[in-house]
């Protein structure tokens, strides 16, 4: 967005710049909630464990490293209605900030909307306000990816829980012995770790990096 100020008469609409925020932050809090989501299986842990969510948070911010040029989004609408859109309208003889037709020779005023028809807005530049636009797009995805992903890897778990209840409230035959352990996977994306539980030492999650005998 550029610093200077820009006529009043160019305007982004409402609608527009509500869809840019939308899509940014959803595309990009999806990103995060991926990446966080991986991290935390990557990270083995049961419940809430702050310094497994520590490791996933810095993990998460390093791979959001690669996408913050996705925050441009939040600035496609004003590139269109206060840039792109009026200099096409004045290359085809309307005026640029309303689209009435002004190809009378001469014209210098629109007749629909008053404004000058060869004056054009600033060209788009990154400046301060489209800098700290950035910043808050940025912040806000990664709020909405990261609690998103702890609150699906929470409602995870409470099922795995719920799963071991009701086996526990089973009866049991004389001579059945112990419940069986069992093991259960993490919910995409992180379907690639798993939650083992026994009647002895309850939930473990397996460890994914084996560095020394045994698992």
């Amino acid at each position: 967005m550029t610093d200077g100020s820009t006529e009043p008469r160019f305007r982004v609409p409402t609608w527009a710049s509500i869809l840019g925020w939308v899509l940014a932050i959803g595309f990009m809090g999806f990103y995060f909630h991926i990446a966080h989501a991986v991290m935390r299986g990557l990270a083995p842990s049961f419940g809430i464990d702050s310094g497994a969510i520590a490791t996933a948070t810095f993990g998460t911010v390093a791979m959001g490293l690669g996408i913050v040029w996705l925050v441009f989004i939040a600035e496609l609408p004003e590139m269109w209605f206060l840039h792109r859109r009026p200099h096409r309208l004045m290359r085809e003889g309307r005026c640029p900030a309303c689209g009435h037709p002004v190809r009378v020779a001469g014209v210098e005023q629109c007749g629909e909307c008053g404004g000058d028809v060869d004056r054009l807005p600033p060209s788009y530049a990154v400046g301060w306000r489209a800098v700290k636009r950035f910043c808050i797009a940025l912040v806000l995805a990664f709020l909405v990816g990261t609690v998103t992903a702890e609150v699906v890897i929470a409602a995870d778990e409470r099922s795995m829980q719920s799963a071991v209840r009701s086996l526990n409230s089973k009866p049991r035959t004389s001579g059945s012995g112990e419940p069986p352990n069992l093991t259960f996977t993490r919910r995409w994306p992180a379907s690639f770790s798993k939650v083992e539980w026994n009647a002895e030492s309850g939930f473990r999650p397996v460890a994914i990096f084996s560095y020394g005998p045994g698992r």
